[in-house]
């Protein structure tokens, strides 16, 4: 007889502090996370027209350093890291030997041979292991995700808020670069299509930054935000999540992130197969869809034409900006054009909708 056992979700370290601002908790990835405080709909739109909050120390984050580290970086990182300044930061796919993607990071350059780099929870195990097993001697790559916490400071308002609370030491901080602070650092990026900042920190310091955002937020209307919304807000921003538009089988061109790979690199894992790929062309593409029919699409809804299986919806949801229901999926090259009638499958349905463009919304200015 085997017996399993239930494994507890892991808490954030500021969990008594949602609990505190009447969180409504719910699993997500192996943690437990605020999944809404008010509602989904009130945190979307403050972090569209205000600003919002987010406890994000769920993220995982690994530095790299020691003679060599940039030379190991560049053989197996898609991106060139020579050019990239120091306190500067830069997005790309963790690819596969097969072209595939092992996950999507953000790499901070620190100094000559010292690079942070974050990485998404539910991936922190498989891609330690990823770099670890790469690394030349003289390189170390040390986890520092049990030590450290990640805030995420998102909406219009956001510089504000963080200027009230941390001065203007911060005001001329750059899109995708960072500054130092309380032993980790701030930077200009974020996961929502807002302007904002991501506060990375000790974990033992966590509660006082938190405190003084509020303190410094209540006057703009900050509000604390939860995963529903923070799900919303990329997927009306056409963010790709790993486990839904990103998985170790779809490769970043099939996913529209061919400029996030620089395929004149010499090396780096899978360079040949995209190479490849971008000579023949990709068979498949990720596209995005507006209901035009009542019906909110999920993931693995299946996407059909003509009761043919065109691929599954990747992500979908109600849309609070817009009023819409909207998706993101995967489908032939030949059926993805912008315009083209599709039918979602709900609940043994042919829901029709259309494919759009992406990004469906994109903050102005």
């Amino acid at each position: 007889m085997t017996m399993t056992l239930d494994i507890e979700p892991r808490k954030l370290p500021l969990h008594d502090e949602h609990l505190l601002k009447g969180a409504r908790m719910g699993d997500f990835g192996g943690w437990l996370v605020p999944l809404f405080y008010t509602s989904i709909m009130e945190e979307h739109a403050a972090v569209r027209h205000k600003a919002g909050l987010f406890d994000i120390s769920h993220m995982g984050e690994f530095l790299v350093e020691g003679q060599g580290a940039l030379e190991f970086l560049e053989k197996n990182l898609p991106r060139r890291l020579g050019k990239v300044k120091f306190q500067q930061a830069i997005y790309m796919p963790l690819v596969n030997d097969q072209g595939g993607m092992v996950d999507d990071i953000i790499v901070y350059r620190m100094a000559e041979e010292r690079f942070l780099i974050i990485v998404n929870a539910s991936n922190i195990a498989k891609d330690f292991a990823w770099f670890e097993a790469r690394a030349s001697n003289g390189v170390t790559v040390n986890d520092l995700s049990e030590d450290m916490g990640l805030l995420a400071l998102q909406g219009p308002l956001s510089q504000k808020i963080l200027l009230e609370a941390f001065g203007a030491y911060y005001k001329d901080l750059k899109r995708f670069y960072y500054k130092d602070f309380e032993g980790g650092m701030i930077a200009r990026t974020g996961y929502t299509g807002e302007d904002g900042y991501e506060i990375m920190i000790p974990k033992k310091k966590l509660k006082a930054v938190w405190d003084v955002l509020f303190r410094a937020g209540e006057q703009y209307g900050l509000l604390p935000v939860g995963f529903g919304a923070r799900d919303t807000l990329r997927l009306e921003a056409a963010m790709p999540l790993y486990g839904h538009e990103l998985t170790d089988d779809i490769t970043p061109l099939e996913a529209d992130l061919e400029w996030a790979v620089d395929l004149t690199k010499e090396h780096f894992p899978g360079l040949e197969i995209l190479k490849k790929q971008k000579a023949n062309g990709v068979s498949r593409k990720r596209i995005g869809f507006e209901m035009v029919d009542r019906g909110i699409p999920r993931h693995g809804f299946e996407v059909q034409k003509d009761g043919k299986v065109l691929g599954m919806v990747t992500s979908g949801s109600f849309i609070p900006t817009t009023g819409k229901n909207i998706g993101m999926a995967y489908v032939s090259v030949q059926e993805a054009k912008v315009g083209n009638s599709i039918d979602i499958m709900i609940r043994g349905k042919a829901v029709k909708a259309v494919i759009v463009s992406l990004p469906f919304y994109k903050k102005k200015g």
